[in-house]
């Protein structure tokens, strides 16, 4: 699908639950869709991974926050002043104006930079830097985990259609077993039972029917959900859902789930946060120096005109008794720091676990899609036996019936594994952190 069609898809997406709502319109043909495009419609649309976009933005500007005071800081400032009464200065020969002006403006340049500050800056920046680290890996996480949640709804519907079309086959199976149950009993060689049972397995075949199709619409409901659109859509899926499974190494799988997974990559990002946390902790106890250079007119001003003034300055401030506040700033630093170092041992145990599981699941997964194979195959050659010698009059009509329904069973215990492989496989990948 090229991308004007993605967009022309995304498009009617948005807009078709407001058309349908306003008036009833029949039903649109289901519109296709592969697995590809719904991914791209999920990460224009969900919210979940625009969210933790929105969450690098911040991060991103709060990391330029934390550098702008790296370099020296340029500030204009002006002080316009009026007096109704000009001052006198008292003398032993009289009163003599002190001031001959009775309102002062007095604009100033200055430029403060921060010479030492125990290293609290850089250690802000370190912190700054790590959240947006964080924050990158968790985009990554949430990349992954919308891919695996639309492929997980996306193969969701194609299994529920699977279903929906073994139940309308064995519909279709059923009622040519009535018509044929109607010919042979006119003929007088079957009792009115067998019609009666024939009659019976239709009605509950159409029963299922009904179901597997309620479960296609709630499955593509589910999908809706995913992508980020309204829940009025219905598609044509693209993609099949048989597939062989690829042939993975657990060791390699947990490597690299240890290696690229996005939450671990963000749980270590906090560690390198704590320890900047611990540094900017312990700077609080340095003195501070600053430097500031200011070029301005003189205040007050005794006369009148611009009297320019260039001043150079030289502030330092050591706190030598705060009550413990930095003493306990340092300790919660260093508690933080503990808990995140044990918050990623923790999550690497559980990596570990989610891989090995996921894993197994995808073996007993493939396992069940081979066995299946087989049981539709048994059954069907069963199923075709037994439609011989009914038909050859040899058979009874429940030995028929019993061989439709294990056919029916057969099938939909393919369609069950084959779309539990998928799922498997989707697990696998984004546990292993490949998505």
């Amino acid at each position: 699908m090229n991308k004007s069609l993605v967009l022309a898809l995304a498009l009617s997406l948005s807009s078709g639950g407001a058309l349908r709502a306003a008036t009833p319109t029949p039903a649109a043909s289901p519109q296709p869709l592969a697995l590809a495009d719904a991914i791209h419609i999920a990460l224009q649309r969900n919210t979940s991974y625009r969210s933790a976009a929105a969450g690098v933005d911040a991060a991103r500007a709060q990391l330029g926050e934390a550098e702008a005071p790296l370099l020296p800081g340029l500030a204009l400032q002006d002080s316009y002043q009026s007096v109704s009464t000009v001052a006198k200065l008292s003398t032993p020969i009289g009163s003599l104006p002190f001031s001959a002006v009775n309102a002062t403006n007095s604009p100033i340049l200055a430029m403060q930079y921060t010479l030492f500050d125990g290293g609290i800056r850089n250690a802000r920046v370190g912190q700054a830097a790590a959240g947006l680290s964080a924050a990158e890996s968790q985009l990554v996480q949430a990349r992954g985990a919308t891919i695996a949640a639309v492929s997980q709804a996306y193969f969701g519907v194609v299994t529920a259609q699977r279903m929906d079309a073994v139940a309308r086959r064995a519909v279709e199976v059923a009622a040519q077993h009535e018509r044929e149950a109607e010919l042979y009993l006119k003929n007088g060689t079957i009792p009115r039972a067998d019609l009666l049972r024939a009659q019976a397995e239709l009605a509950d075949q159409r029963v299922r029917a009904i179901g597997a199709a309620g479960a296609v619409k709630l499955a593509e409901n589910q999908l809706d959900m995913v992508l980020g659109v309204p829940l009025t859509n219905r598609y044509r899926l693209t993609e099949p859902l048989g597939t062989t499974a690829p042939a993975f190494d657990l060791a390699n799988l947990l490597q690299t789930a240890l290696s690229q997974r996005g939450d671990l990559a963000a749980a270590r990002a906090a560690v390198r946060a704590a320890r900047q946390g611990i540094v900017a902790a312990k700077a609080s106890r340095a003195p501070q120096i600053n430097a500031v250079v200011s070029d301005g007119n003189t205040q007050p001003a005794v006369v009148g005109g611009y009297h320019n003034q260039f001043a150079i300055g030289l502030t330092a401030v050591w706190t030598l008794f705060d009550n413990g506040y930095s003493r306990n700033g340092i300790a919660l630093a260093e508690a933080g720091l503990k808990q995140a170092q044990f918050g990623v041992t923790q999550l690497q145990d559980g990596v570990e676990l989610q891989v090995r599981q996921a894993y197994l699941r995808e073996e007993i997964a493939a396992s069940q899609v081979e066995a299946a194979k087989k049981l539709v195959a048994l059954s069907d050659e069963t199923l075709r036996l037994a439609e011989v010698r009914y038909r050859g009059g040899v058979g009874t009509e429940l030995e028929l019936e019993d061989a439709d329904l294990g056919d029916r069973a057969a099938r939909e215990t393919l369609a069950r594994a084959e779309g539990d492989l998928r799922v498997a496989i989707v697990e696998l990948r984004f546990n292993a952190g490949l998505l």
